[in-house]
């Protein structure tokens, strides 16, 4: 899939929530929710989040980090009954600069 592909099954399938999940350092698995609308800006600029707040990834001067979306893990989170969908991708955690977060589970997997 690619951005586009994300951002028009959003549209035509109804999406309200897109869960962004990552992983700490223990394999415990994260989530931060976005609405559709906000979905353009996370591919582009990233989701920012305090690290601080996740054990194992960074001391408090230097927390903010960056979720990056990526768009061959979305998946349709079936257990959602009520209106509309809620889809859920893996995301690629990154510095601000853009280089990538030497701690993101999925980073040390793919070197």
């Amino acid at each position: 899939m690619t951005y586009d592909d994300v951002l028009n099954f959003c549209e035509e399938q109804d999406v309200r929530f897109i869960r962004l999940s990552y992983f700490d350092m223990y394999g415990t698995q994260k989530n931060v929710s976005v609405l559709p609308t906000e979905l353009k800006r996370a591919f582009v600029e990233g989701i920012s989040f305090d690290a601080s707040a996740i054990d194992g990834f960074l001391d408090e001067v230097h927390s903010d980090l960056f979720l990056y979306p990526d768009p061959n893990t979305m998946s349709i989170l079936p257990w959602r009954s009520m209106d509309g969908s809620v889809i859920r991708m893996y995301c690629d955690i990154k510095y601000p600069d853009g280089t990538p977060f030497e701690r993101d589970v999925r980073y040390i997997l793919k070197k």
